[in-house]
C-alpha cells in the first residue's frame, strides 16, 4: 500500500504535463489548408465569385425556381450588393438577386437568386456578381415634381 501511494502523484503529474503539452502545442490537430478557404470566395477587382450550393423548385405555393450561393471569408471592404442585381456566369446573365443574408460573425454571405431566360444552373457552378455597385441606376429622363397650383380667390 505504501508503495502505490508514492507513485500516484508522479503519474498524476506526468498526465497533467502530457495534457498541458497537447493544449500548448498543435497536438494532433489537422493542418489547415488556406488555399481551400480562398477558393470558395474570390474577389477579383469588382467581381465576387461564389459557388451555387443549393437549388430549389419553389419554397412556397406559386413560387418560382431559385438557386442559392454561399461565400465565406469576406474581409476588407463591405459588399455593396442589393436586391435586383444581376448574377453572371462568364459573361452571360443567369440570374437576379432575390435574397441576401450577411453573417458578420462568420464573415459569410448567402445569396439567393432566380434564373433568367431559362438559364441552366447546376449545383457547383461558379457564378459571380458585381461586388461594388456604388452608383445607382440612372434613368434617361429626370424626375419632375408635380407643380402646385394655387387657386385664386
Amino acid at each position: 500500500m505504501q508503495r502505490a501511494q508514492k507513485w500516484l502523484p508522479g503519474f498524476a503529474l506526468a498526465g497533467l504535463l502530457a495534457f498541458g503539452w497537447q493544449l500548448w502545442s498543435d497536438g494532433q490537430q489537422p493542418a489547415v489548408d488556406k488555399t481551400t478557404a480562398e477558393k470558395s470566395t474570390k474577389v477579383t477587382g469588382n467581381r465576387l465569385e461564389f459557388e451555387v450550393v443549393h437549388s430549389f423548385d419553389g419554397k412556397y405555393l406559386g413560387d418560382t425556381p431559385g438557386h442559392m450561393g454561399r461565400t465565406g471569408g469576406l474581409t476588407g471592404p463591405r459588399p455593396r450588393i442589393a436586391l435586383g442585381d444581376k448574377v453572371y456566369r462568364d459573361d452571360e446573365t443567369v440570374g437576379i438577386v432575390t435574397n441576401l443574408e450577411l453573417n458578420r460573425a462568420n464573415n459569410s454571405l448567402d445569396i439567393e437568386f432566380n434564373p433568367v431566360d431559362r438559364a441552366r444552373i447546376c449545383v457547383g457552378d461558379k457564378v459571380w456578381l458585381n461586388f461594388d455597385n456604388s452608383s445607382p441606376r440612372k434613368t434617361t429622363e429626370p424626375q419632375q415634381q408635380p407643380s402646385v397650383s394655387q387657386e385664386s380667390r
